[in-house]
């Protein structure tokens, strides 16, 4: 997974993935078939652990927009030190995949999916404690909040200065 994060679909070679896995090419081939099924399961394998995670981080948060402000500023966190900007692997396979392929376009729709269902709950719960007016729809933020992620997420890998990122958090959250 860690692999096809880093240097994607295109860029990640046979070689590459024998070394990472430590497989033979024979043994490879038996336990996924090609390339591309093992890359859709090492998709899936994250968006399913970040799934939980953010369910966990939500759960642990002071508050729903707490975790909603936590969410925001993780983007900082995309520049792995030492190999650059990493970013979402979402935001990276739905840049590199575009509709191209549709298995791959499918697994994306269901990560997005899954990511916005979070986001829904925290909305669902800062509306009831009072943090988001009673008028506001917990769908339509979530898809606010999951297009804001990305673009941020974009603009992290393009190189854009940490102050301006943060300035974007603060408009972000300002509509909530």
């Amino acid at each position: 997974m860690q692999l096809f994060w880093r240097k994607g679909y295109e860029a990640t070679s046979l070689q590459d993935l024998l070394q990472a896995t430590g497989l033979s090419k024979s043994s490879l081939y038996d336990s996924f078939g090609n390339k591309q099924s093992l890359f859709e399961a090492a998709f899936t394998r994250y968006f399913d652990m970040r799934a939980v995670l953010m369910r966990e981080e939500l759960g642990r948060a002071a508050s729903p927009l707490a975790f909603i402000r936590n969410c925001l500023n993780s983007v900082l966190e995309d520049v792995a030190p030492g190999h650059g900007p990493r970013g979402c692997m979402l935001v990276n396979v739905a840049n590199e995949f575009s509709t191209n392929d549709p298995s791959v376009e499918k697994l994306i729709f269901l990560a997005t999916r899954r990511f916005r269902e979070v986001f829904v709950e925290a909305f669902e719960q800062a509306k009831i404690s009072g943090e988001v007016s009673q008028s506001k729809d917990p769908a339509s933020l979530a898809l606010f909040m999951h297009c804001a992620m990305s673009g941020l997420r974009t603009q992290v890998k393009s190189g854009i200065a940490r102050k301006e990122i943060l300035t974007v958090i603060e408009i972000i959250m300002a509509n909530f």
